[in-house]
């Protein structure tokens, strides 16, 4: 028995039969939206053009309308359009359209625009270089709340790029970064840890800072730990391991460990000799990076796993002789 007052089940509703249920197409919604000047709607429009979200992919449409939500004051579509310039994406690539869009986007207190502009001063990219520059576009960003800027940052502590160098200030803003999840600022700690700078030198945790930027497809970080489980610093020495993290690092693009993968199949050091996959190593080690510290060691080591080219046989040429007989030259 209910006794009054106590709740009950809401009882379920049928439609009348015949009555249409109607639904709001939600694309259909934001480009009504996004036709009239509403900022937001024009934002999540162009994301989902760019992505193929629930319609036809077309990049260069995406663009124009997160351009055009950036124009209504939606400051994350104007570093997302300084994103597509810079890559070329749906537009042509312009490096200086790109760093003029971050610096709108930051002047209007957007903290990734903040952060990619310094990135762009730090390297020349668009803009003339400055690291003085770039670092007061990291404090700014990571003010804001950008953990990217916040390890940006600390990079130009850690290597005294725009601001003197002092690694302990360096270490607080890799760990402020990494806590908010950056990988790129796990990493970069994971580094002072195992170097012991602005740190106490801890293995083990450099060892667990680098397993969490390797799983996240950071492709130095995955370098570093093999490297870490060849050598048994922080973890268990295990080279069929630490070779498994080197392939892994040099399919994402680490040159390092190429040259090291590389050099495992050339002298059958945890692999089996395999000089043609060696050279492919190598030869992709120098084409990642051709400055990299391994980089006259792989051109030796090239060399040596060469195949040696076959002798020609002496030529004989024939010539008419009174005796008949013939020259060998």
């Amino acid at each position: 028995m209910i006794r009054a007052g106590a709740l009950s089940l809401a009882v379920l509703t049928i439609p009348a039969m015949g009555q249409e249920v109607k639904t709001v197409d939600p694309v259909v919604e934001m480009t009504q939206l996004c036709e009239d000047d509403d900022a937001g709607a024009c934002a999540r429009l162009g994301n989902r053009m760019l992505d193929g979200d629930g319609v036809e992919k077309d990049e260069a449409k995406g663009a124009s309308i997160l351009g055009q939500a950036c124009q209504l004051g939606e400051m994350p579509s104007c570093t997302m359009v300084g994103f597509l310039y810079g890559k070329g994406q749906g537009v042509e690539r312009s490096a200086e359209i790109a760093s003029a869009y971050y610096a709108y986007s930051c002047h209007g207190g957007e903290a990734t625009g903040c952060s990619n502009l310094g990135l762009a001063y730090i390297r020349g990219d668009g803009v003339p270089p400055d690291d003085q520059r770039a670092a007061k576009l990291f404090q700014e960003g990571c003010t804001l709340g950008a953990t990217a800027a916040c390890a940006n940052l600390g990079s130009s502590y850690s290597l005294g790029r725009g601001v003197r160098r002092n690694q302990g200030k360096a270490a607080q803003l890799f760990r402020q970064a990494c806590d908010a999840d950056d990988q790129h600022g796990c990493y970069n700690l994971g580094v002072l840890y195992r170097d012991g700078l602005g740190v106490k030198r801890d293995y083990v945790r450099a060892v667990a800072l680098f397993e969490g930027s390797c799983e996240a497809r950071d492709a130095s970080a995955c370098g570093n730990l093999g490297s870490m489980v060849d050598d048994g610093r922080g973890t268990t020495k295990d080279r069929q391991r630490a070779l498994h993290l080197h392939d892994d690092a040099c399919t994402l693009g680490a040159a390092e460990s190429c040259f090291t993968l590389g050099r495992a199949y050339q002298t059958g050091n945890g692999r089996d000799r395999d000089d043609a996959r060696a050279i492919a190593l190598l030869e992709r080690a120098l084409a990642l990076d051709p400055e990299t510290p391994s980089a006259g060691e792989a051109k030796k080591a090239l060399a040596l796993s060469q195949p040696t080219p076959a002798l020609s046989a002496p030529v004989v040429k024939e010539e008419a002789q009174g005796n008949g007989g013939t020259d060998v030259e």
